[in-house]
Formats: structure tokens, C-alpha cells, sequence
């Protein structure tokens, strides 16, 4: 079974954002198993459409688009960046912090360190293109340090706002 046709949109599946998903399947057999397991169980599935509307929809204050930093594989080394960037299309989650083996020695995590949204007892990891059941992430050896309520902070609140303000989308030819 091709797992990435199960959990990549037919249309994003070349994108280079699945680039660490893609060598953890082929090369982690283990990996692989539990990915498996858990899409079957429906403890585990891809970033759907409905998500990557939301991904379409936020405005950035660069010359290109969100999605664009996934297609291009900028999500890659920029977990904590993109974890955040992505939780502005939620109304109420957390950022969180802490190690993730698997991806130790990749690009931007020497140690394993590693950044993921949870929402609705569901962790959206921005590395692996993955969204998956909170208990289940320990399958993985996800180890948690760290929880923040970004909505406290007046600063996130205003990005946020910006983020999802339809009067300031940008009506060029950029991708949406």
C-alpha cells in the first residue's frame, strides 16, 4: 500500500513539503507500521482539503503565499514557525513544544527538538504533513515539554487577526 495516496491530496502529493514523510516511510520500516496502523485505526490522516482551504485563505506579509511554503518544502526546518503560522486558522489551540526522535539530525533539529499544534486533542505537526490523534502521537516517541496558549498573548491575538482578514487578501496573481 502506497501510504502517501492515502495521505496526501492527489494534487499536493509532489509538493516538497512531504519530503521528510516520504523518506521516513521509505526508509523506517517501523515508522511506516505505526503510520499505517493508525491511518486504518483513524488515529492518523493527511493535511485534507478543508485544511489546506485554510491554508489558502490566510494572508501573509510576504510576496508569497502559505501554501506556498509547503510547496516549496519551507515547512521543512521551520516547525515552530509554520506550527504557529498555521494555528492563526483555529479558533482555540495550543503550541507545543518538545523532542521528536525521529526527525533528530534533520535540518534545524540536531537533538530532535521539535514544534506542533494541538487542537481538539489532535496534533497537527507541519514537519510530517500529519495530523493525529494526541495519544496516539506516543507511538511515535513524541515527547512533550512544553504548552502554550498562544490567545493569551495580545501580540499573537493581532497577528491572528491579520492573518484572517479577508479585506487584506492580496488580489494578485500570487496562488491561493
Amino acid at each position: 500500500m502506497d501510504l502517501l495516496n492515502f495521505l496526501a491530496l492527489p494534487d499536493k502529493k509532489d509538493y516538497k513539503c512531504y519530503n521528510v514523510l516520504k523518506k521516513l516511510l521509505e526508509e523506517n520500516e517501523e515508522f511506516k507500521q505505526i503510520i499505517t496502523e493508525g491511518y486504518m485505526s483513524g488515529k492518523i490522516r493527511g493535511f485534507d482539503e478543508e485544511l489546506w482551504n485554510k491554508i489558502r485563505m490566510q494572508n501573509l506579509r510576504k510576496p508569497y503565499s502559505f501554501e506556498d511554503v509547503f510547496k516549496e518544502g519551507a515547512n521543512i526546518g521551520t516547525c515552530t514557525v509554520t506550527a504557529k503560522q498555521l494555528s492563526y486558522s483555529f479558533p482555540y489551540c495550543y503550541l507545543c513544544g518538545g523532542v521528536l526522535p525521529l526527525i533528530k539530525g534533520t535540518r534545524n533539529s540536531e537533538d530532535g527538538s521539535h514544534t506542533w499544534m494541538l487542537y481538539n486533542g489532535e496534533v497537527y505537526d507541519t514537519t510530517l504533513m500529519l495530523i493525529m490523534d494526541e495519544n496516539y502521537t506516543k507511538k511515535l516517541g513524541y515527547h512533550e515539554t512544553r504548552r502554550d496558549n498562544p490567545n493569551k498573548d495580545p501580540k499573537y491575538m493581532s497577528a491572528k487577526e491579520f492573518t484572517n482578514d479577508s479585506g487584506f487578501r492580496k488580489s494578485s496573481g500570487m496562488s491561493r
